[in-house]
């Protein structure tokens, strides 16, 4: 029997730039991530989302993820422009 796999928030932004940076670094390190745009409904409308995107890797690549983004966040100006659900 195949375990679920329970899928983590990563990182949110609103800066496309930066988020598309990070799902770039994330597929560079072979680490399977999906994301979930709060703001659907405003893209189809406008064209575009004012509303944050996160980015979701499963439990067990976690902590691999998260030492990533550090070091993509230490070698990029990233200062607020990433939002984090650390608990």
């Amino acid at each position: 029997m195949k375990k679920d796999i329970e899928y983590v928030k990563l990182v949110t932004s609103t800066n496309k730039l930066i988020f598309d940076e990070i799902c770039a670094f994330l597929e560079d390190n072979s680490i399977p991530y999906f994301v979930k745009d709060e703001g659907d409904y405003m893209r189809l409308i406008s064209g575009f989302s004012l509303y944050e995107k996160g980015i979701y890797v499963s439990e067990d690549d976690f902590d691999e993820a998260n030492e990533l983004l550090v070091y993509f966040m230490n070698d990029n100006d990233t200062s607020g422009d990433l939002s984090f659900d650390w608990s």
